[in-house]
């Protein structure tokens, strides 16, 4: 697994072969920020999400994976002038955002308790979210993931059929 400083260092070579696409014609005003270490939902490091900032803003991504492989560039604008609506973190929402949203369906009165929130992907790389694990009886319980769009659970350990993704 690469470290943090590699997958920076990868990802800034990436947008350099990019910058003449009119697409990421902002990028040439950007710095990269932190690397965000996504997990897979089994608590294993799995890729870097390096944010690009401008202005402020996180205006996109590159996902680097373990290996050191850039799987991938994405922007968080679709229009190059609406980069100040971009979000502030490369995961949109963060850690305390995905806590309060899945408040509602921690159930301390029936002896459930929350794990700290971890950056994972659920299913292929991409598919990202907030996992909070419930705990019950001290066993996980319950899995919730976060999104900025939503909130899901199911049995904790139960992972999702790709087939019918």
């Amino acid at each position: 697994m690469i470290d943090a400083k590699e997958s920076r260092e990868l990802a800034r070579a990436e947008i350099g072969l990019f910058l003449d696409d009119p697409r990421f014609a902002p990028w040439r005003e950007m710095t990269l920020g932190e690397p965000v270490l996504v997990m897979t939902v089994h608590k294993e490091p799995s890729y870097w999400s390096v944010p690009v900032l401008i202005r402020g803003r996180v205006a996109g991504f590159v996902r680097v994976l373990g290996t050191g492989k850039v799987a991938a560039l994405g922007t968080f604008y679709q229009d190059p002038a609406q980069i100040d609506d971009c979000p502030v973190v490369v995961t949109v929402i963060d850690a305390t955002e995905a806590c309060y949203r899945a408040q509602e369906l921690i159930h301390h009165e029936e002896g459930e308790t929350a794990s700290d929130p971890l950056f994972v992907h659920d299913g292929p790389p991409g598919r990202e979210a907030w996992l909070i694990e419930v705990i019950k009886e001290g066993r996980p319980y319950r899995w919730i993931f976060v999104t900025p769009a939503f909130v899901y659970e199911r049995p904790a350990g139960e992972l999702l059929d790709e087939a019918l993704e």
